[in-house]
């Protein structure tokens, strides 16, 4: 039997009975659909998160001190000094933390003031909006420089570059003008709403306008090598600065590479999860498809007797089933798919899916089909001709 031949019947098949076909298309739809709006929420969520942390700049290392007592402080110096002796570090940056606020005109921003240096770039991930990032120079002299993220540029001025312009900082009760040297991409959204509340805003200023380089330290930033393994690398800090740096109190040493991962992981795991739940739906829509085509089988077994008796083999028998499951499905998927677009696109254009996710949904309904499908094509192609025209 020619394919063209398959493709007639399975659709007179389809055809004789509109009632059951389109409950068996509908419940295919609500399982597409289903699957379709419940993946999309996901991969948003999961895009979203990843968003958060790759803003947040920050992977690598960072070492603090715990219950510090009133020995050696974790100095900028003694943080230089453990990158040379610690041959996987690739480069570290002390960060001294102030809170303040920022004024320009008669806007005033709350601030979180963190000393950095040259090294900036190396240890932080920062995406430049316009400008320069602290240099060498100015950290040393303690230069007036700021880098701001651009949410503070637009609150204080409106715009994204405002490379040039002054503010007015106000930390421990003293106010000084910084000219902003750089635009960077705001990071506080990441942090949380707790931190946002308390400090909206990160801008960084030379270390030494905070503090000098023999006072403590409120972390380290540490980037290791790139061979270097990070719990590894980890003992070796601890040790150094128990042993050789003789610092009072618990060396603290949070892998933020590994919680980044971790993040990824539990992300990943999340849209699994919701898959797994929407394809539950679809496996229900599928169990009705299966009754509907058993029925079908056994309502036609008059008809297929006739076929077999003038020369139709069982695989055509089999393929004729196989085919109607299959465009049921295709039927189903394609209307599922069509309405969760819509819903989408009405309600959030954020979440809409892409051409990749629907074409394979929609081959995972088709298939599904041809599945649900096997069982009937295979009884009623294992039908005695003489039985069946009895019956």
């Amino acid at each position: 039997m020619r394919a063209r031949d398959v493709l007639r019947l399975a659709l007179l098949g389809l055809r004789e009975n509109p009632l059951r076909t389109g409950l068996c298309a509908l419940s295919v739809a609500v399982g597409t659909g289903a699957l379709l709006l419940i993946a999309s929420i996901g991969l948003f969520g999961q895009t979203q998160v990843e968003s958060g942390l790759r803003t947040l700049g920050v992977s690598g290392l960072t070492v603090y001190l715990d219950e510090r007592g009133a020995g050696n402080a974790l100095s900028a110096e003694l943080a230089d000094a453990m990158e040379r002796a610690v041959s996987d570090i690739d480069t570290l940056m002390p960060i001294k933390a102030k809170a303040g606020s920022v004024r320009a005109g008669h806007t005033t921003e709350n601030a979180m003031f963190l000393g950095a240096d040259e090294r900036l770039g190396q240890v932080m991930q920062l995406e430049m909006v316009a400008g320069t990032l602290l240099d060498a120079a100015a950290a040393e002299a303690a230069r007036p420089v700021a880098v701001v993220g651009d949410d503070l540029a637009r609150a204080l001025y409106g715009r994204d570059n405002i490379v040039g312009r002054q503010i007015r900082v106000r930390m421990d009760g003293q106010d000084q003008y910084f000219t902003v040297c750089g635009v960077v991409k705001a990071q506080t959204g990441a942090l949380g709403g707790a931190l946002a509340a308390i400090a909206p805003h990160l801008v960084y200023v030379p270390y030494s306008c905070l503090a000098a380089r023999q006072d403590n330290a409120d972390q380290v930033f540490v980037r290791c090598a790139a061979e270097a393994d990070p719990s590894a690398v980890s003992g070796q800090i601890t040790r150094y600065l128990t042993e050789r740096g003789q610092v009072d109190g618990t060396v603290r040493v949070q892998n933020v590479s590994g919680m980044v991962d971790t993040v990824h992981r539990l992300a990943n795991l999340c849209v699994m999860l919701f898959v797994a739940v929407g394809s539950i739906t679809l496996c229900v829509a599928l169990i009705g498809v299966l009754c509907s085509m058993l029925a079908a089988a056994h309502e036609k077994t008059g008809e297929i007797g006739i076929f077999l008796a003038l020369g139709a083999q069982p695989r055509d028998i089999r393929r004729i089933f196989l085919m109607q499951s299959m465009l049921l499905c295709a039927l189903g998927g394609l209307c599922g798919l069509a309405a969760a677009a819509v819903l989408l696109y009405g309600g959030a254009r954020l979440l809409l899916p892409g051409w990749t996710l629907c074409a394979a949904l929609l081959a995972a309904a088709v298939l599904c089909g041809g599945a649900a499908g096997l069982l009937p094509a295979v009884r009623a192609a294992r039908l005695d001709p003489i039985d069946a025209m009895r019956k």
